[in-house]
């Protein structure tokens, strides 16, 4: 069986404004890409891009709707099998411009914290309590929502409502009014919260949204692909534990360093690290996981930042007449 690694990598992305480079290049990344290939996948606007990779790498974006993310999650939080329909509420900002308001999703620090979510909480308990939803605590920097009944509605990623502002981005579908409504009531319930006043002396942006996305139910997992055909896998983050738990798969914990993670390669596998510093992720990993990769340790590297994709073999790192391709430049690609 062939040693390959697939490297995804949450909250960083090279091509985004606004995250932190840590240097002038990128020179182990830009030397992967120039010599390997450089692709980049077209999300639909229900996917979120983090989520999409993990699919890409496990092979089932073709079952994507087999998975939708609020109740995969809350069975990779849970270790059980989330029945029933499930939502995601994620806190936003919602930024006021001359003419519309514009969706700012929270990254990093300015993401809800586990005290903010514990201060809102009661307050949005109280006011689902005859709505026919129940409040459960997500991943981090959001909640999960159960409903009592299936929703007939379509809703898209707070990415996509970023990107793409209007009445395009609202629920949509039967059920989507009284959905709707619930947002607008708790943007009310938000607005004059002591949370926001605490945030706002931070210098960080007010949680005065929340964004309902990931919605849906699980179907039979083992309709979708053979268990025994998914790579080994590593990482803490709750989608992946969560689509792996559905296949009665287990997924290590995520390595310290890439000695760590190379000691787990034995065949196919996917690791998941959250790496926010441009240079730890040049030189803690992409520097030895390549001197590995150009010695014959494993066959081929994937490198994967939201909707791109880095690939490179053994053969590919011997290219030296192949210049490095920084991520400024992929997009002539």
């Amino acid at each position: 069986m062939l040693k390959t690694l697939t490297l995804i990598i949450s909250d960083l992305n090279p091509l985004r404004a606004g995250d932190e480079q840590g240097a002038a290049e990128w020179l182990q990344l830009a030397r992967l890409a120039g010599r390997g290939s450089v692709s980049k996948r077209t999300l639909e606007p229900r996917q979120e891009a983090l989520h999409a990779a993990v699919l890409d790498a496990l092979q089932l974006h073709d079952a994507a709707d087999k998975y939708p993310s609020a109740a995969v999650i809350r069975t990779g939080l849970s270790g059980q099998r989330a029945d029933g329909f499930w939502l995601r509420a994620q806190p936003i900002h919602f930024a006021a411009g001359l003419d519309r308001l514009t969706t700012v999703p929270l990254r990093g620090p300015a993401r809800m914290s586990v005290a903010e979510r514990e201060s809102l909480t009661p307050t949005i308990v109280d006011h689902l309590q005859s709505t026919g939803f129940e409040l459960h605590a997500g991943a981090e920097g959001e909640w999960l929502l159960s409903s009592e009944a299936p929703l007939q509605v379509q809703t898209v990623t707070p990415e996509f409502a970023a990107a793409n502002p209007g009445e395009d981005i609202l629920p949509r579908g039967r059920d989507a009014g009284g959905l709707r409504r619930l947002m607008t009531e708790l943007q009310m319930l938000l607005h004059e919260h002591p949370v926001n006043t605490q945030r706002q002396r931070r210098g960080l942006p007010a949680l005065n949204a929340i964004w309902m996305h990931g919605e849906g139910m699980l179907s039979d997992p083992s309709t979708h692909i053979d268990a025994l055909a998914l790579p080994a896998a590593c990482g803490d983050d709750v989608y992946l534990r969560g689509i792996y738990r559905l296949h009665g798969r287990p997924v290590k914990t995520r390595p310290a360093d890439a000695a760590g993670l190379l000691a787990q390669v034995s065949g196919p596998t996917v690791a998941m690290i959250d790496v926010t510093n441009a240079a730890a992720l040049e030189t803690q990993w992409l520097a030895p996981l390549s001197r590995a990769l150009m010695s014959g340790a494993f066959s081929n590297l994937t490198v994967m930042f939201d909707t791109w994709r880095v690939s490179a073999n053994r053969a590919a790192l011997f290219k030296f007449w192949r210049g490095d391709l920084q991520p400024a430049d992929w997009g002539a690609c």
